[in-house]
């Protein structure tokens, strides 16, 4: 039990920190004049939903990715938005989840905080392998930002119509 609450500790801090380096802002700017697209973003609190989607997408755009990038670019978003079909389901299941005795609780805690940092370890590892195929100018445009998708999706849940919340594995 006390590995359990550990892990669980560890990950919502890793979770916590990423999503309030996410709300100070990116550094990075655009391949169009140097202007932080994310920044337009967030003066749109009504879309927060396609966050997550936004980030992918432009990233996907600045990055000029190469058939042989785009593989390891696929498995990479693939992890991620599991990870926001993951948050986005518990999100759901919270009325379901009060429901439940104090002990059951704290199992379904270690059990979600055990499954969020597999998909978390998921991503890292998709995201190196994505990385190490970039070439030196892309790597400087993805260094803040493939971390970034990774908090906006622990933060927003869904947001890509294609995620299937409704799945109990989380993945596609």
């Amino acid at each position: 039990m006390r590995k359990g609450f550990i892990v669980f500790s560890a990950l919502m801090l890793v979770i916590a920190s990423a999503d309030a380096s996410a709300q100070v802002g990116s550094r990075r700017g655009s391949a169009r004049g140097g202007v932080d697209r994310s920044a337009n973003f967030q003066e749109k609190p009504g879309n927060s939903v396609d966050q997550l989607a936004l980030i992918l997408a432009e990233l996907q755009q600045d990055l000029k990715l190469t058939a042989d990038q785009q593989v390891a670019w696929d498995a990479y978003t693939r992890n991620v938005e599991a990870l926001a079909s993951d948050v986005a389901r518990e999100r759901g299941r919270t009325k379901e989840v009060m429901q439940m005795k104090v002990l059951q609780r704290l199992d379904h805690a270690v059990d979600v905080a055990r499954n969020r940092l597999t998909a978390v370890e998921d991503i890292a590892a998709a995201a190196k392998k994505l990385y190490a195929g970039l070439t030196p100018e892309q790597q400087s445009m993805a260094d803040p930002r493939l971390a970034t998708a990774i908090a906006a999706a622990a933060a927003s849940g869904s947001a890509n119509p294609g995620i299937e919340p409704g799945r109990t594995d989380g993945r596609k």
